[in-house]
């Protein structure tokens, strides 16, 4: 079982590696975090940035995976597109996920991505556990329940059912990005630790 601040620790990261690459990565990736998560989760350690630009090599391999790639997005990083029955955008589900951020008094106001985005879900669960740790700081064991129960039932309803078709198909993709085929198996392997810890909590 992971520690509070470790999950706080994996939400972050992960939020990070799977919105639009910037400096802010390059450093997070250079300063070790991502060994370290890896480590956690027992995965490998991500391949190393050979390119000459990483940026822009980075920056390339996000759009190819989940932008724009000629004969189809390979993996797009939307809710809807794997829980709607038409794959639609911003369907029945994307406004649940919408309806769950309200109800914490968030808002998206500004931003230009949909809310079952996956960076902003995986926000989303880091400030959860924010709170629940937050709660356990002060001994508020009634408020930290809380707060593992709607991280159990948003992972549950709105994350797991399509992160992991979303990275089986990143890893089927032959064509996708080291670093992206790496977050994949991290991701994966993070969520399922997760669901099953939250699932055994009473």
């Amino acid at each position: 079982m992971l520690h509070v601040s470790e999950r706080k620790r994996f939400y972050r990261f992960l939020a990070q590696l799977f919105a639009y690459p910037d400096q802010d990565l390059l450093d997070t990736l250079a300063g070790g975090e991502a060994d370290e998560v890896a480590r956690l989760a027992g995965v490998e350690s991500p391949p190393s940035l050979g390119a000459d630009d990483p940026l822009q090599d980075l920056e390339v391999g996000f759009t190819e995976q989940f932008i724009n790639r000629l004969g189809g997005i390979p993996a797009p990083p939307y809710g809807s597109v794997y829980l709607e029955q038409d794959g639609i955008l911003m369907g029945q589900s994307s406004l649940k996920v919408l309806e769950t951020y309200r109800a914490e008094d968030l808002s998206l106001e500004g931003g230009s991505e949909p809310p079952d985005y996956l960076a902003t879900e995986l926000e989303f669960m880091y400030y959860l556990v924010g709170q629940e740790e937050e709660a356990l700081g002060l001994r508020d064991v009634e408020g930290a329940r809380d707060k593992t129960v709607k991280q159990r039932a948003f992972m549950a309803e709105l994350m797991v059912p399509w992160v992991l078709p979303f990275c089986d198909r990143i890893e089927k993709d032959p064509c996708g990005h080291p670093l992206y085929h790496w977050g994949a198996r991290l991701l994966k392997e993070f969520c399922t630790i997760e669901k099953d810890w939250l699932d055994r909590l009473p």
